[in-house]
């Protein structure tokens, strides 16, 4: 019944038409090609990526340490002002370490006032010019 079916349904391709070219160019985009230039490139780029990878799990790990180190502190501030922990149970580490924390929140808790006081000394006088 259906002889030469194939030879039916072929159709000339053009390679000139715009058609093909799109159609070439979605080929080769999601398709891998097998040259070894090709693979070459990649092997070449995966090792930059790798070196890449390595210079931020690096950094991530300093940044966890860091923050760490700040919980640590943080928790062991908690930790003496609830009275878990005495003077005497801490290193002089431990001890000096809080002493900074503290200096460093005192210090930071007198900026945030003096931006507030400023802050209210303007409102005022914005209240009485107007009125």
């Amino acid at each position: 019944m259906r002889e030469n079916t194939q030879e039916k349904s072929l159709i000339a391709v053009n390679k000139n038409s715009i058609l093909y070219k799109i159609k070439c160019f979605f080929k080769n985009l999601f398709h891998k090609s097998s040259n070894d230039e090709n693979n070459m490139l990649v092997d070449e780029s995966n090792i930059s990526n790798a070196e890449s990878d390595n210079k931020k799990s690096a950094f991530m790990e300093s940044i966890k340490k860091i923050e760490d180190d700040e919980t640590k502190l943080l928790k062991l501030q908690k930790m003496y002002r609830s009275g878990e922990i005495t003077e005497e149970d801490m290193t002089e580490e431990q001890i000096d370490s809080l002493c900074t924390l503290y200096d460093k929140q005192i210090a930071k808790l007198r900026k945030s006032n003096e931006i507030r006081k400023n802050r209210l000394l303007e409102y005022r006088k914005k209240l009485q010019t107007v009125n």
